[in-house]
């Protein structure tokens, strides 16, 4: 046991001894390892830094130059988190902390602030060590501020380069030595047809004519010997299509040596286009400026003239040398202060056309139509352009023209268009002097005969001989007009009544003595209407009508006399503008009615016929036919209230005939207007058709003035006869003579006229034409109807002719329904 123990004892002493050695051994060994360590860190061009726990126990003197320290205390003690930038602060404690755990930390870049303020871009790598016997975490900084801004210049370049390339609107290029395409942006793929893949695997010489290689090879040597060079060629697309092309290439050189070429290729197609189309629009202007057939004078803003043609030459008489001494202005006779005020108007680049009168170079004036135009250099208008005809022959013509325009022909007195132009002016004068004046309007009296009795000739020579006699009658201001035909209008201005008064009366005198025709005696009665402008406010127009009105009251008058337009004409003249407008609606408004008076048998009593009556009674009241009968053919109204009175008495027809009452004859009376329209017998049979009628109970009344148009008239009677429509004669015996009329046609019905039954039962020389009458009708074998029957006496004395009645002693006319009761007692027995 002793000796186990002693064996211990020396083996324990032996372990001591050699544990004691061996740790001064290491310590030896620890103490120049840091000897190194310290060695090493302070030659490092970097900073080295040393953090254990919270602070920094070691720095070296790069760290300490770093951040501009001059004594390491500045540093030591301090946590390396208060120089991090606070945008990187979470990172760096989290890096510690994964070092701290035995993790190497990979390089990081991020920014530290020294304490100047300053801040600085660094690239930091950490490990974990032992440093003087406790775990540390070493740190090697390196700043690379300077570093980090070269390489941001160097990014930039690379995307200004870059960005150049690939979005330049030419198309861009690199070739190696052998020709051979090396890079292409997208402008150049688009301009040759070819994809990008396509392009890096070609030489250039198939993207260039055939004709053009010969040049782009011997520009391509001159690049890669250093000398950049512009040409222009003709570059092939991919489908064959040629386009124009300025090329420029310039050699790239990397460490003084040649590599290849850089190129731009740009399409001129577009600009070649418009420098052919501006060579072009050159020649047209050389070609419309020389040989324009106008003169062309091109000025400056002052109006000096810059340049001219030979028409200008030719107008001014002057040389082109002469005239580029001169002012536009010098050559003018219109005042200065006008063409300054025209020429201010150019400056702004508004063209202007005026008429003047220029002088030439022997003093002759010359009227001209001059037309100027701006010219005007990038929106600046920086001179002008002058075209100039010659319209001194035009203006003559045109006044020539304006002189047959304004003048009547036959009688060389001012015409209608003179007329009204004129009058314009004197209402407008008169208004503005508060003067009256007065309107005439002439008529002659019955001057259709002149020239159905002797010709057209000889009633031109009527109308020269009575507008010289009018021009005698009137004062030297007076102004006369021929309207047309043998319508005269006479202006006498400035007048009283009572002067009008003398000179209507010096012109119905001047025509007392005949003008001679073919030997013949012509008597000249003219009626004249006049309106006189006071203080009222007529226009001309409702002066003419006025006048015209008083003109018809005087033919009304007797002709051959002057009547002053009255109140009365003008209550006559609204009375008739209201009759007008109220019978273009009367058929709608149903104010129209159809009354019946009874036609008899003189000898049978028996009721044979009707004659249809129509009344109106608009909203102002009764209407005689004979007021607006003839207002209606005169608008042409009658046409639509005549086909309206056909329909309805033939509606009557139908309706007696429901009654079943006797079948007679209706009897419409048809104006002289429904018969000169064509269609009317169209419109009959319409009628008849649509309201299913006998047109044998259908009779037309026309009268016997119609019947002078001989040839017309038995046409248009022949095509109603052939519808089955019967045909009477109205006022036969009234004073024309219409045998003529009636020989060729047969008629079924002479009506005669009342005025041939006055007296007739006292009177035998009325009588023996009333018989003489009858007879004729009876001869033609017609019916005779004598209208105007009043007493029995007449009656009795007409019974012996075998003839019908019609008048009030039988029945006055009446409405359909009053008219069924006295059908019923007097005639349906």
């Amino acid at each position: 046991m002793t000796t186990l123990f002693m064996i211990l004892a020396i083996v324990y002493a032996f372990l001591y001894y050699h544990t004691l050695h061996t740790k001064k051994l290491i310590m030896a060994q620890l103490k120049e390892s840091e000897d190194h360590f310290h060695s090493l860190v302070e030659l490092s061009p970097d900073a080295i830094v040393v953090h254990c726990g919270h602070e920094i126990v070691f720095v070296n003197e790069a760290g300490l130059k770093m951040v501009d320290a001059t004594d390491k205390n500045e540093l030591l003690g301090k946590s390396i988190i208060d120089y991090v930038h606070p945008n990187f602060k979470e990172v760096v404690k989290n890096r510690i902390q994964q070092m701290n755990e035995g993790l190497k930390a990979k390089m990081m870049e991020q920014k530290i602030i020294v304490p100047n303020g300053a801040m600085m871009d660094v690239e930091i790598t950490g490990t974990k060590i032992i440093f003087e016997n406790q775990p540390a975490i070493q740190l090697v900084i390196k700043e690379i501020t300077e570093q980090k801004r070269i390489r941001r210049e160097l990014e930039v370049n690379q995307q200004q380069y870059q960005s150049l390339f690939e979005h330049n609107p030419d198309g861009i290029f690199s070739i190696d030595h052998n020709g051979k395409i090396t890079n292409v942006n997208q402008a150049l793929v688009v301009l040759s047809g070819y994809s990008e893949d396509e392009l890096l695997t070609m030489a250039f010489h198939p993207l260039i004519d055939e004709e053009y290689s010969e040049l782009a090879t011997e520009n391509f040597k001159k690049a890669l010997n250093g000398r950049p060079q512009n040409f222009e060629l003709v570059g092939l697309q991919k489908d064959g299509c040629r386009v124009n092309l300025n090329i420029t290439i310039m050699p790239i050189i990397v460490d003084s040596e040649i590599i290849g070429v850089y190129g731009i290729a740009k399409d001129i197609s577009k600009e070649n286009e418009a420098l052919l189309l501006l060579e072009q629009k050159e020649e047209k202007y050389r070609s419309l400026f020389d040989h324009n057939l106008d003169a062309v004078f091109e000025m400056d803003l002052n109006g000096s003239f810059k340049n001219i043609n030979k028409m200008a030459e030719k107008l001014t008489h002057f040389s082109k040398k002469e005239l580029l001494t001169m002012s536009y202005h010098y050559l003018i006779e219109n005042s200065l202060e006008r063409e300054y005020k025209n020429f201010s108007i150019v400056k702004e680049g508004q063209p202007f056309h005026i008429e003047q009168k220029l002088h030439d170079k022997f003093g002759n004036l010359i009227e001209v139509d001059f037309s100027v135009i701006p010219i005007r250099i990038q929106g600046k208008t920086n001179g002008v352009f002058a075209i100039v005809r010659d319209i001194t022959e035009k203006k003559h013509a045109q006044k020539r023209i304006k002189e047959l325009a304004y003048t009547d022909q036959l009688t060389g007195l001012p015409n209608r268009h003179w007329f009204y132009k004129e009058l314009k002016a004197i209402v407008e004068q008169a208004q503005k002097d508060e003067r009256p004046f007065a309107i005439l309007t002439i008529d002659f009296d019955n001057f259709k005969s002149v020239n159905d009795t002797f010709g057209h000739n000889a009633g031109d020579y009527l109308l020269r001989q009575v507008s010289n006699r009018l021009r005698c009658c009137l004062r030297k201001n007076d102004k006369i007009s021929r309207l047309g035909g043998d319508e005269f209008i006479i202006i006498l201005d400035n007048i009283t009544r009572n002067d009008v008064n003398q000179i209507a009366k010096r012109i119905l005198n001047e025509m007392t003595p005949p003008i001679l025709i073919y030997d013949q005696e012509i008597i000249v009665t003219l009626s004249i209407g006049i309106s006189m402008y006071s203080d009222c406010t007529y226009d001309g127009e409702t002066l003419i009508k006025q006048a015209d009105l008083a003109m018809y009251l005087a033919k009304e008058s007797g002709k051959n006399n002057y009547q002053f337009f009255t109140e009365k004409l003008h209550a006559r003249a609204t009375r008739k503008l209201q009759i007008k407008n109220a019978l273009s609606t009367a058929i709608e408004q149903n104010e129209f009615t159809l009354f019946y008076q009874p036609q008899v048998d003189l000898h049978t009593r028996k009721l044979i016929g009707m004659e249809v009556l129509l009344w109106w009674n608009p909203s102002f009241g009764f209407v005689s036919p004979s007021e607006f009968i003839p207002i209606a053919e005169e608008t042409g109204l009658i046409l639509p209230i005549g086909e309206w009175v056909i329909k309805d008495a033939c509606r009557q027809l139908k309706e007696w005939e429901k009654q079943q009452l006797p079948k007679i004859r209706v009897c419409v009376n048809v104006s002289a207007r429904q018969l000169k329209n064509q269609d009317f017998p169209l419109t009959v049979k319409k009628i008849i058709e649509e309201e299913n009628v006998n047109p044998n109970y259908l009779e037309f009344e026309i009268t016997e003035s119609i019947m002078l148009n001989v040839e017309e008239a038995s046409q248009l009677i022949n095509e109603l006869k052939k519808l089955g429509v019967k045909i009477a004669i109205d006022d036969f015996g009234a004073g024309y003579s219409s045998l003529n009329g009636i020989k060729n046609v047969k008629i079924d019905t002479l009506k005669i006229d009342k005025s041939l039954l006055e007296n007739v039962t006292q009177n035998d020389r009325m009588l023996s034409m009333l018989k003489a009458v009858i007879g004729v009708g009876k001869t033609l074998n017609s019916q005779v109807i004598i209208e105007g029957i009043e007493t029995k006496k007449q009656v009795e004395l007409l019974k012996e002719f075998f003839v019908v009645g019609q008048g009030y002693f039988f029945s006055q006319p009446l409405p359909p329904e009053q008219l069924h009761d006295v059908w019923e007692e007097k005639w349906n027995q």
